[in-house]
């Protein structure tokens, strides 16, 4: 169940993930828009809104068997 409440959150996130990334480009350095009053604040707020939304990759832990018991059990 917990699984689903995720990817529901990530699949609505996505769109407002993207946005905000465009977004942070448009304000950053260099940007036309990046010489704005206050546009540090705007790049910085829209790159936070990217990376909370953004789909992160699970890390490999290498974990292939636990002892439960004394016996060897494999992990898949």
């Amino acid at each position: 169940m917990l699984y689903h409440l995720h990817e529901t959150q990530r699949s609505l996130m996505e769109p407002f993930a993207d946005f905000a990334q465009a977004a942070s480009k448009l304000y950053g350095q260099g940007a036309a828009l990046g010489q704005t009053p206050m546009a540090q604040r705007m790049a910085a707020g829209y790159d936070l809104l990217y990376r909370l939304g953004k789909d992160y990759e699970k890390p490999e832990f290498g974990i292939k068997t636990v002892k439960v018991d004394g016996h060897e059990v494999v992990i898949h």
